[in-house]
This record gives structure tokens, sequence and C-alpha cells, in this order.
């Protein structure tokens, strides 16, 4: 199965995938027996879906215990594994050179070829024993144990221990109890005892800490869209006390565009009535030429917003105190 994404890496979701895809390869080929799948206790695996998934398909799967490649993978020493890979290695080189001078390639019959020949000579019955016995595992002695090991760190010297009690008698953080699921470090422990992953019990917490999971990415997303409203609502209140002052700006502007035009009109006439009395026109007062200036602003309010330049105002103020000492 290739399965392509981004971030790249092997998460919950292509595990789902691969359950269901192992699920549907194991019903095929064993309909009715019951199955036994074997995975380390690694997060990713910790999926209640992916799980149900394989047990619907009579896939039991076991979390090896960790801390214990020791005795899990005793093969790997030089006196098992160190002997078959490179018997393994020289022989595809052989093989592959030998396909590549005939044409031909290297299929996976010729893989099976180069996996027997060494297996069959590395993996001996005197290499397998000689593998185990270098951890003290074969042969197997159960008074290996002794009372001096035991005895270390200890108060009073051990005598005799009835192993199988004291196991009863110890706690469940000591001796690690997998009966319900323990996380340590985000993950499942699994230290000293294989946990089945497919238990009810171990699906039951694993379903618990999912729904917990996803309850509190809920709350996170809830209280994420409230803080945008919350952004939102005081972006909407900024606008309005924004437009509020700009509404406030343009009306002190426009009164103090009328108080402008006023005074010029008011100088206006009276410089325009000082000049006709020098040349002997009697005309209006400068107060009346103000209230006529001031009404005819009037009729037309856009001059309070857009006010004539001095000498327009001039022009118009003479002409309306000629036209009014000629009615005389």
């Amino acid at each position: 199965m290739l399965w392509r994404r981004s971030p790249p890496g092997f998460d919950k979701v292509v595990f789902d995938v691969w359950a269901e895809h192992f699920a549907a390869f194991a019903r095929s080929n064993y309909p009715q027996e019951d199955k036994l799948s074997s995975f380390d206790g690694a997060q990713v695996h910790l999926s209640p879906a992916g799980l149900l998934t394989l047990l619907r398909a009579n896939v039991h799967v076991i979390a090896e215990p960790s801390q214990m490649s020791h005795i899990l993978q005793a093969l790997d020493n030089k006196s098992a594994f160190g002997r078959y890979q490179p018997k393994l290695r020289s022989r595809v080189r052989e093989i592959a050179t030998e396909g590549r001078d005939a044409g031909r390639q290297f299929n996976t019959p010729e893989l099976m070829r180069c996996i027997a020949a060494p297996s069959s000579d590395a993996l001996t019955v005197t290499a397998l024993t000689t593998a185990f016995r270098l951890f003290d595992m074969w042969p197997l002695d159960p008074t290996v144990v002794t009372g001096e090991e035991l005895s270390k760190g200890a108060d009073a010297p051990v005598t005799s221990v009835d192993l199988e009690k004291l196991t009863r008698r110890l706690i469940p953080s000591v001796r690690k109890d997998m009966m319900c699921a323990r996380v340590v470090n985000r993950t499942l422990s699994t230290a000293g005892r294989g946990t089945v992953l497919t238990a009810p019990e171990i699906l039951a917490a694993l379903e618990g800490e999912a729904a917990a999971k996803a309850a509190a990415r809920k709350a996170k997303e809830a209280g994420k869209r409230a803080c945008e409203a919350k952004a939102e609502e005081r972006k909407l209140l900024a606008a309005q006390v924004e437009r509020a002052k700009s509404a406030q700006m343009r009306a002190v502007q426009a009164a103090a565009r009328r108080e402008m035009w006023a005074e010029l009109a008011f100088d206006a006439a009276r410089e325009e009535a000082s000049r006709m009395r020098a040349m002997g026109i009697l005309g209006p007062s400068a107060s009346k030429l103000w209230r006529r200036a001031a009404a005819a602003r009037a009729r037309r309010p856009s001059a309070a917003t857009h006010p004539l330049p001095l000498h327009i105002l001039r022009r118009v103020v003479a002409l309306q105190a000629t036209r009014a000492a000629s009615g005389r």
C-alpha cells in the first residue's frame, strides 16, 4: 500500500486505512479462523477505529512488551542474524549479477532462493541456542535469580521469596498491571508484559481517551469562534465610533466654513460701502448689505460649503450696492 501525505509520516488516519486493507486480506484468506497480529505500543497504533476494524475481522492485536528487547530480540546478535544478514546480502548480489548478465529481472522466486540458503546455513540449532545462551536464556534455570541478587538494596537480607505471592501483593504501578490502560509519555505503556489492544477494557479506555480529545478539540474550536466573534464585534464598534468622529469633524468644519463666510461677507460689504461713500454714492449701510448677503447665502446652501473667493465676493456686493443706489 502506497500512501502519500503531507507532512509525511505514519499517523492514526494512515493506520485506520492500513487496518481496513489488512482486515480485507485476512477475511479473504482466513475467513473463519482467529488471527493474531503483534504491534508495539506506539501511540499511532492506539486508534479505536482501526482496532475495531481488525477485531471485526477476527484479528486480535497484541502490543509487545516494551523495555524487553533483550529478551524479544535475542537473535539480533552476531551468533544468529549477525551471520545470516551478511550471507543474505552476498547471495542477493550473486543472483542479481547473474540475472543482469542473462538479461532477466530479479523477481520474487529468486529472492526466496536468496533467503533459503543463508537461513539454512546461519540459523542452525547450534547458532540459535548459542544466541539465547548469550542472554542467559538457555538452558532454562528457575534458580538463576539468587537470594543475593534479590537482597541488593534491601534493608534486610532476603532468605526465601515466593515470587508468585510477591507479584500478587505489588501495587499496579510496580507490577505494571495492564488490565487497565496506562498511558506514559503520550503512549500506551506495555513495560514488562504484553497487552491485548483489542480487549474490551483496553478498547473502552482508548475510546474514552479519544472522546476526551475530541471534546477538548471541540471546546477549543468553540473558544476560537467566540474570540473571532468578539473581535468582529469590536471591529464593528470601532467602525461606528470612527464614523461618529468623522461626522462630528465634518460638522465642525462646516460650522467653521460658515463662520468664515460670514466674516468675509461682512468685511466685503463694509469695504464696498466705504468705497461707494468715497465716490459720493449713497448706498445701503454695511449691516443691510451683510443681511442681504446672508439671505443670498441662505438661498444657496452650497455656498456655505464652498465659499466664494474674496474678489468675486466683492464684485457681488458691489453689484448689489449699485443696483440698490440706482433704484433710489
